[in-house]
């Protein structure tokens, strides 16, 4: 194709996909709003995808584990595929740090006792762990301010008293300090993950026939070991009913 039949075919693609907008919010209900919302949202997420593609460097990121949860952006969607943000559990034997992808099933709340059958109940594993994570940083940040602060006060005033150089002072109170500034780093990191909980319903359900492989720069949390669902993982109970139910729907006995 020459540029003019690109510049054509780009003129025709924006056209549509402003007359189909233009068309749903003529509808005046809240169902339309809503897609056309939905749809613009994922089309400036996915420019910016495309944008940052040839920058993305996945050894930036932590490395993910078979049963890791993550949130993903799934983006719009066509029918019944999933779409938006979810969470998923990554399902790689071993994913190379260097790979740009990973393999995930995605996971929803749980709405009612009955699944559909191409789904597992999870029961509150991730919800259990996320809150067992806050609580563990909260009383370990907490222990941590209080041990260094009175360790700095001590210090500064045996320090002073053997009259220390200035230098000796900074560099003691220094490593004193950047241990206080960790632990309220901690804390933050355990206030964020409450807000994250208070959001959860109780109970999720994996749907194993959604499983995809997708980019990692679709992953939003964790990017790093210190965001809020880095280390939580599915249990080997429930990792195993979710490899009987790939080996039962998708590999012949």
């Amino acid at each position: 194709m020459n540029k003019e039949d690109v510049i054509q075919n780009k003129n025709e693609a924006i056209k549509m996909m402003t007359d189909y907008l233009d068309n749903c919010l003529a509808i005046d209900d809240n169902s339309n709003i809503k897609k056309v919302n939905l749809i613009s949202y994922w089309q400036k997420d996915y420019i910016n995808y495309i944008k940052d593609e040839n920058n993305f460097n996945p050894t930036k990121l932590k490395t993910y584990e078979r049963g890791d949860i993550i949130k993903v952006n799934l983006g719009f969607n066509i029918g019944s595929e999933l779409g938006g943000l979810h969470y998923c559990v990554v399902i790689d034997k071993k994913n190379n740090r260097n790979s740009p992808v990973v393999t995930v099933i995605p996971l929803s709340s749980q709405k009612t006792d009955k699944i559909n059958k191409n789904s597992i109940m999870l029961g509150n594993d991730i919800y259990n762990k996320l809150v067992e994570k806050s609580n563990r940083l909260l009383e370990d940040s907490k222990i941590e301010i209080e041990e260094n602060k009175n360790q700095l006060l001590i210090e500064t005033k045996k320090l002073t008293e053997n009259n220390a150089t200035s230098d000796e002072i900074y560099l003691r109170t220094t490593e004193l300090n950047n241990n206080i500034t960790e632990a309220y780093k901690k804390l933050e990191l355990a206030e964020k993950i409450n807000k994250e909980v208070q959001k959860m319903k109780f109970g999720s359900v994996a749907i194993i026939n959604q499983i995809r492989v997708i980019s990692k720069q679709r992953i939003y949390d964790p990017k790093t070991d210190f965001d809020i669902l880095s280390g939580i993982k599915l249990s080997n109970e429930n990792l195993d009913l979710i490899d009987k139910k790939i080996r039962k729907m998708f590999i012949k006995n």
